[in-house]
């Protein structure tokens, strides 16, 4: 659990690990029934994956390491006894049960206006770092990257909430404002675990042409597989009103109209309510009603299937959570490598990564 090195799990039967974007991944790793369970897996023992790419260049796959969550023994009905090891990825600390705001409605740790990347970071050392409690501080083995100020400005209220559920709804409000914000627990040496945030996109920016070796993908030139192509109208929102603290009449409220839209269509004024209680003031709550209207836009939504190939090879060319250019259905869209699933056998690798865009009309 501290990120001392016990041993080679290489021997393995079979591995398996799966992460999307600003979620708690899961690994499950299959060992021998002989492997020395009793003393080398143990509740938040660390698992490391390094994979070596054909370069004989290794590096440790997502960034991170996982955490030990669970073992099953298994026979099966040949006699043969196997080990099945579950783990979870770092982010498996910020979600319920786990770490939840603890802060009434109003206060500074549960009411921030700040920039969106730089907000999560305040809300991870406030609830699990270095101004944690004392009994609620893991900073002697999570540190957090320093503030940059990268991303837009937003106002949030989130007394008594799941810490990953208010870190995923900063992301979005990002997102909604026009910035991507990505964030994870990583592992900048094997031993050690930061939070940090990636505005823009997760890895590097391999987008056409501009971007570091510009990766070009699409169904036509054979490095994609299902891809499809969505417009949706049915979530739209054009005006918002929020509703604050007090109570009737004594309610406050704030609204936000995007008359523009409202007046695409007879039937284009899509309302919703948002319940914002542990808001109080007017201009904090025209920040959710706009924020409301904001993520009610009609989406295009771009996803298909990576198949890797010599001129596409996973962890050479792209990797988990990069920025990549999509062609197809007549057009050229940026989309962003968000899911993985890797499988993994003594003779075989599969690599399953879905590529997606998501952009507002």
């Amino acid at each position: 659990p501290t990120g001392v090195r016990l041993a080679d799990a290489s021997s393995f039967l079979s591995l398996e690990y799966a992460r999307t974007v600003n979620s708690v991944g899961a690994l499950t790793l299959t060992l021998p029934g002989t492997f020395d369970t009793q003393n080398l897996i143990a509740p938040d023992g660390r698992i490391e994956v390094w994979r070596r790419l054909p370069s004989g260049r290794e590096y440790l796959d997502t960034d991170t390491v996982w955490f030990i969550q669970g073992i099953t023994y298994d026979i099966d009905d040949e006699g043969r006894r196997t080990i099945v090891v579950s783990a979870d990825s770092g982010l498996f600390l910020l979600k319920e049960p786990g770490r939840f705001v603890d802060g009434f409605a109003g206060s500074a740790s549960a009411t921030k206006t700040d920039q969106a990347d730089d907000m999560c970071k305040a809300i991870v050392r406030e609830q699990a770092g270095s101004i944690a409690a004392a009994a609620r501080s893991l900073s002697a083995y999570l540190g957090v990257q320093a503030d940059t100020a990268s991303a837009p400005t937003i106002s949030k209220a989130f007394a008594w909430r799941p810490v990953l559920t208010v870190l995923q709804e900063i992301a979005q409000a990002s997102f909604e404002a026009g910035t991507y914000l990505a964030f994870d627990i990583v592992s900048p040496t094997p031993d050690t675990l930061e939070f940090q945030t990636f505005v823009g996109q997760r890895g590097i920016d391999h987008r056409f042409p501009s971007g570091v070796n510009p990766v070009l993908l699409g169904p036509d030139m054979g490095n994609m597989g299902a891809t499809s192509l969505s417009y949706d109208w049915r979530n739209e929102v054009s005006y918002a009103k929020a509703g604050g603290s007090g109570e009737g009449r004594g309610r406050i409220t704030d609204e936000y109209l995007d008359s523009a839209r409202a007046a695409a269509s007879p039937f284009r004024r899509r309302e919703a309510f948002v319940q914002a209680t542990n808001t109080d003031t007017t201009t904090a709550l025209a920040d959710e009603a706009s924020a409301a209207v904001r993520g009610g836009r009609p989406r295009v939504i771009l996803q298909g299937k990576i198949a890797s190939t010599p001129d596409t090879q996973y962890g050479v060319d792209w990797q988990w959570g990069d920025y990549v250019t999509v062609q197809a259905f007549g057009m050229q869209l940026d989309a962003r490598v968000d899911a993985i699933k890797v499988s993994v056998t003594p003779d075989s690798e599969n690599i399953e990564a879905v590529v997606r865009s998501e952009t507002y009309l």
